[in-house]
């Protein structure tokens, strides 16, 4: 597979005649994109056939629908460009739904491309008609409430314009997917496509518009005795995590992240404060409750996960939020100030704002740091080197961390092992961490991460998953074995659905419905194509580990874990 292509060179005449999915793709080349992710289908057909023209374009053939959308899903909030997906239409709209909701909930931008009947049978009940009309789906409001818009191609005369829209409300604002329907006839049409000679300029990274406020938010930071970060996901999707940890350096700012923000600064740093919330560090809690006196929050809307279930101990501080969308400003939490725009452009003003002031080093930040160093940020270190069997899954999650490569990009899906992940795998440097928590669609991940590794070829890409997980959607294992895509797979096998168990435990003292057939994912793996290890011996799991990494292709490492452990989510009310 061809992870690297030459950029594409559009035809600068200024009219030419096309047929529709040429256009269509074009203007998705003029994107960046390099792949396009879906499964084939009659009403699809012409625009997946149009891709062999274009030797900048892959397309991925997917097992599932919903694979294909969380692939692009992962292909864009690592790669910082547009993910794209496709379908046929009824069943393909319908399967595309998860990723493509994944997607809206976590402010990803996509492009969603569904066919349609041709324009002449609407209303006849042709096979697979998802108009609304008579006994159908409508597919255009099917995805009404999981995009941002979602419309029908009305003429195949105005497919530029329509695709060029549909990509900039994607970007716009609060990003998230955009959905288009195109009838089959239309896909078979060719059209005059004009290319304006002018060129609108999108400002993506976002204005915001407040140099008051920036002034106003460094007076804040100046005044204060001992604040601290709060990075959530909308700093890691905006990229303003290196001009957060520029100012935290400066100034001796300890950063706490998001159970979702985690890995916007790296572990090891001497100002990671560690992660704030369900599955996160005591520690956190402690400085963030009671040490500091003002809180800059970038990138979150403070929701059940990362509150606490709404703890008021965030109001011990004053509070400057940050975010794309004013709708979450102050939604959760009184705030002293709202500063709305694009993190990434919001931080680098105030670190401009900083630097222009001379400000320096804190007093605080010696006992910020001494804190950070003294303090036990784990909940069982001692577990983190037990060498019994089956594998614990702090274990596990220590040696995940120490013999991955610094740069490695990490994927937790939905369940007890994103709460393993959060609270004890370290993330490098040069790496990051892409848990689905928003929809937090089990398997999710799974698929996710070979979108998130074709954008990131050169980094090593691990997904953290359960055996639940993995019997949802590691079917698209067989995808990656298909186009040789190095994604590694690591499994925590238990036999159960591990947090649904605990839950009911703990509500009605007894359980259901989440027992799991004992199952052999390193031979199903193999069946796939990929390759498959498998072990219940903490002191095999560098072996493996690193044999993984070297062989550079598909693999799943099956672990044989104890299913007694109770994942870290004791401060998440399950019973309520």
């Amino acid at each position: 597979m061809h992870f690297w292509r030459k950029e594409y060179q559009m035809n600068k005449s200024k009219q030419m005649k096309k047929r529709l999915p040429h256009i269509i793709l074009e203007e998705i080349l003029s994107e960046g994109v390099g792949f396009i992710f879906g499964v084939t289908g009659k009403g699809i057909s012409p625009l997946i056939d149009g891709i062999l023209d274009y030797s900048g374009l892959e397309f991925i053939g997917a097992r599932h629908e919903s694979g294909a959308s969380l692939m692009a899903y992962g292909y864009a909030q690592s790669s910082g460009r547009l993910g794209v997906c496709c379908g046929t239409t009824a069943g393909g709209v319908t399967n595309l739904a998860t990723g493509v909701a994944t997607a809206y909930m976590n402010s990803v931008p996509m492009l969603v491309i569904t066919g349609q009947s041709s324009s002449g049978e609407y209303g006849k009940g042709a096979f697979q008609e998802s108009t609304g009309l008579g006994q159908s789906i409508h597919a255009v409001d099917f995805f009404k409430a999981i995009t941002k818009e979602s419309f029908a191609l009305s003429t195949p005369h105005l497919a530029g314009e329509a695709i060029r829209y549909a990509i900039k409300s994607a970007w716009n604002g609060r990003k998230g997917p955009v959905h288009i329907s195109i009838p089959f006839d239309y896909f078979l049409s060719s059209s005059d496509w004009i290319r304006p000679d002018r060129v609108t300029t999108i400002f993506r990274e976002g204005i915001t518009g407040v140099n008051g406020g920036i002034v106003r938010a460094v007076d804040l930071i100046r005044e204060s005795r001992r604040p601290v970060f709060l990075a959530g996901w909308g700093a890691v999707l905006s990229g303003a995590q290196q001009g957060i940890v520029e100012i935290a350096s400066r100034l001796g700012v300890p950063v706490a992240t998001t159970p979702q923000g985690k890995g916007a600064i790296p572990g090891h740093h001497p100002l990671s404060l560690g992660v704030m919330g369900v599955a996160g560090h005591e520690c956190t809690k402690e400085y963030i409750f009671e040490k500091s006196d003002l809180l800059l929050a970038v990138g979150t809307n403070f929701d059940e996960f990362t509150s606490l279930n709404w703890n008021q101990g965030f109001l011990n501080n004053k509070i400057i939020q940050i975010d794309i969308d004013n709708r979450e400003v102050g939604k959760n939490y009184p705030v002293d100030m709202g500063l709305v725009g694009d993190a990434k452009t919001i931080i680098n003003s105030l670190l401009t704002e900083i630097h222009g002031r001379g400000m320096k080093e804190k007093p605080s930040a010696k006992m910020a740091k001494e804190f950070i160093a003294s303090g036990q940020k784990y909940a069982n270190p001692k577990l983190m080197d037990d060498p019994s069997s089956p594998v614990k899954p702090q274990r596990l999650m220590k040696a995940v961390g120490d013999y991955t490569p610094d740069n490695t990009l990490f994927l937790a899906d939905s369940g007890a092992h994103w709460a393993w992940a959060t609270h004890y795998l370290k993330v490098g440097e040069n790496g990051g961490f892409f848990p689905t928590i928003g929809l937090a669609a089990m398997g999710a991940s799974l698929c996710a991460a070979i979108g998130v590794k074709v954008s990131k070829p050169q980094h090593p890409v691990v997904c953290i998953c359960g055996d639940g997980a993995f019997l949802m959607n590691g079917n698209e294992v067989s995808t990656a074995a298909q186009y040789n895509i190095p994604v590694i797979w690591i499994v925590l096998n238990d036999a159960r659905y591990n947090l649904p168990a605990t839950s009911l435990r703990k509500m009605f003292n007894r359980e259901i419905g989440v027992a799991l057939p004992q199952t052999n994912f390193a031979r199903l793996a193999q069946v796939y194509g990929a390759r498959g290890y498998r072990t219940d011996d903490p002191g095999q799991l560098e072996t493996i580990i690193n044999k993984a990494i070297k062989s550079n292709k598909p693999t799943v490492i099956d672990v044989a874990i104890d299913p007694d452990e109770i994942p870290p989510v004791g401060q998440r009310k399950l019973d309520r």
